[in-house]
């Protein structure tokens, strides 16, 4: 077998070959396309008819909103289409017939990862042009695309691939679906409350150091800081706060100027690719294990 047989996955191109080509394919792309581009200029319609001056700061709203929309989009559409890759196999029974090919479990795991996720690329890739008329009114740096865009790949990749294991160690893909769901908004709600519960035992800690009447001293002296920074990381409402508003979302008049210099986009990217890889590891691992039994 030489280096390009090792490189084709077979899973990958037989998924491909019947998204792709379904009649139905182009007609979502222009549908999702169409709609996405109809309230871009309602929303520039409602913003600009009745002023006389044009602020930038109103198309920055726009692109706040529709990122917000987008992103909501991929949160509530990934999980759905990843969770019954292997258990859509299983409950088919051609897993057995997948099983007894020559591919490795990792293959299978990533052919099945990479063709559920590229419809969702593909939707998101191609809404450039739109953002593209965003930044032509101004108001929107380019690296603030890039870095939404950067975070909604990671995001689908995170997402898609918690629900590639799932769908391994699941039998139903209505289970599969609902236990993904659940995983994913569990982790965001958890995630926010311990950063809320921490940073107000942090501020009462400041509070009784300081003593009765006299001003607490800065966040940034507490000994749990580092931690603090780490939830604030790996957290997508501060991420995404911070792409918008370059600002943290937890700033208060306790906090103020806490985060200034904290920049956690590389630390949230690197986080969600590691969980990725770990995903995608244990549904390989699990794979042929789960199916033995």
């Amino acid at each position: 077998m030489n280096f390009r047989q090792h490189l084709t996955n077979p899973v990958l191109n037989k998924e491909f070959r019947v998204r792709m080509r379904s009649n139905k394919t182009p007609w979502i792309i222009t549908f999702y396309l169409f709609t996405l581009g109809f309230v871009l200029f309602f929303m520039l319609y409602t913003e600009l008819s009745n002023q006389y001056t044009y602020w930038p700061s109103n198309i920055y709203n726009l692109f706040v909103m529709m990122s917000l929309l987008q992103y909501g989009l991929i949160i509530f559409a990934t999980p759905g289409l990843t969770a019954g890759a292997i258990c859509g196999e299983r409950e088919r029974q051609t897993l057995p017939i997948l099983l007894t090919t020559n591919l490795s479990s990792l293959q299978i795991v990533l052919g099945k990862w990479i063709s559920t996720l590229s419809f969702m690329l593909l939707l998101v890739f191609a809404s450039l042009p739109i953002y593209g008329t965003i930044v032509l009114f101004g108001g929107v740096a380019l690296t603030q695309i890039i870095e939404i865009f950067g975070v909604y790949l990671v995001t689908m990749l995170s997402i898609g691939a918690v629900g590639i294991c799932v769908s391994t160690l699941t039998k139903r893909t209505g289970v599969a679906a609902v236990i993904t769901y659940s995983l994913v908004f569990a982790y965001t709600a958890l995630l926010n409350i311990a950063e809320l519960f921490l940073l107000r035992s942090m501020e009462n800690d400041m509070i009784r150091k300081a003593g009765f009447g006299n001003p607490p001293e800065n966040l940034s002296n507490h000994p749990l800081i580092g931690f603090l920074e780490a939830l604030d990381t790996i957290n997508p409402a501060s991420t995404i706060a911070r792409v918008f508003t370059k600002e943290n979302w937890l700033v208060n008049f306790r906090t103020e100027g806490l985060f200034v210099n904290y920049q956690p986009y590389g630390g949230f990217i690197l986080w969600y690719l590691l969980l990725a890889i770990l995903m995608l590891g244990l549904a390989a691992f699990f794979l042929r294990r789960r199916y033995m039994k």
